[in-house]
């Protein structure tokens, strides 16, 4: 095996592990999706709760009808 046949091996086995990993990577998300959906919300990672900046006067005020 020459040189330039060694390149074009680990060029071929780079590109197979990147499509690999976007195809497993594909369906690892389409299970998680899939068991999210059978399972009971209790079941369900929490969240933080989103809370809505307090409006400053200066916008409450030229929002507000004269």
């Amino acid at each position: 095996m020459n040189y330039v046949q060694l390149l074009q091996v680990i060029a071929a086995s780079c590109l197979m592990t990147v499509a690999l990993m976007l195809a497993l990577r594909t369906l690892l998300q389409r299970f998680n999706r899939l068991l999210q959906r059978y399972l009971s919300p209790r079941y369900l990672q929490p969240r933080g709760v989103r809370r809505r900046k307090p409006v400053s006067p200066v916008e409450r005020d030229a929002h507000e009808p004269s």
